[in-house]
């Protein structure tokens, strides 16, 4: 797939963003950068994480890595990484500790994570296993009930904002729009942006001084030829 135009008829950038991840803050620099046109989201889930740039819905998204997709046909622009964490319920003998690490997960009943994470969560909150997650994703499907703990030697995982290449006839606007957007979640300043600049106009012609006129009262100087002095008197 390539880009053509906008996800929205209004002209308006739509970010995709999986869950855990929180775009908070590139929304609110986007939107004081771009008043008239914010910014607008859509929650996917990690396994889906790439329908909604597939079916149209959004325009570029922050995905978790690893993903099956082909370079030549998307942008791939790593961002960070994300520590694990054990998601576990409030009263489980883990919570005891600081810090964990996977030896202490012998024995234990680690649920995978590649199926429905709302349904598995309600499990461990009901004290059935744990799940091993990214601290954010951790975070966001906790409450009440639950408790997490990072997991020192576990698995990292890393974010990643993605978009389709570019077709022969994209709309310019959008494509202006995603260079920005990409000058945003790298954290370059509004005037610093690489987005596609009209040229600059060539500067005016200097003006040639002109010569300066002798104050009133005063006699001219007399003009020495050049490679002759005046005799003195």
């Amino acid at each position: 797939m390539t880009t053509r135009g906008y996800a929205r008829d209004d002209g308006a950038l739509t970010l995709a963003f999986v869950r855990g991840v929180l775009p908070g803050k590139w929304q609110r620099t986007w939107d004081e950068r771009h008043p008239s046109s914010p910014l607008q989201l859509v929650k996917t889930e990690q396994e889906r994480q790439l329908d909604p740039l597939a079916s149209g819905e959004a325009d570029v998204a922050l995905v978790r890595l690893p993903i099956d997709v082909d370079p030549d046909t998307f942008h791939i622009i790593p961002l960070y990484e994300e520590l694990a964490v054990v998601l576990m319920s409030a009263d489980h003998d883990l919570t005891a500790a600081d810090e964990l690490s996977l030896a202490d997960l012998d024995g234990e009943l680690v649920h995978p994570t590649d199926g429905m994470l709302l349904d598995t969560t309600e499990v461990v909150r009901a004290g059935v296993g744990v799940l091993v997650l990214p601290q954010s994703v951790a975070r966001a499907a906790g409450g009440k009930g639950l408790e997490w703990r990072i997991l020192r030697d576990g698995p990292t995982s890393r974010v990643a904002l993605v978009w389709p290449r570019p077709s022969d006839d994209a709309d310019p606007a959008l494509l202006d729009d995603l260079e920005d957007f990409v000058g945003v979640v790298r954290g370059r300043r509004a005037n610093s942006s690489r987005g596609r600049q009209p040229e600059p106009e060539a500067p005016p012609a200097k003006k040639r001084a002109e010569p300066r006129k002798p104050a009133k009262g005063t006699p001219p100087r007399p003009r020495t030829p050049r490679g002759k002095r005046p005799k003195r008197r």
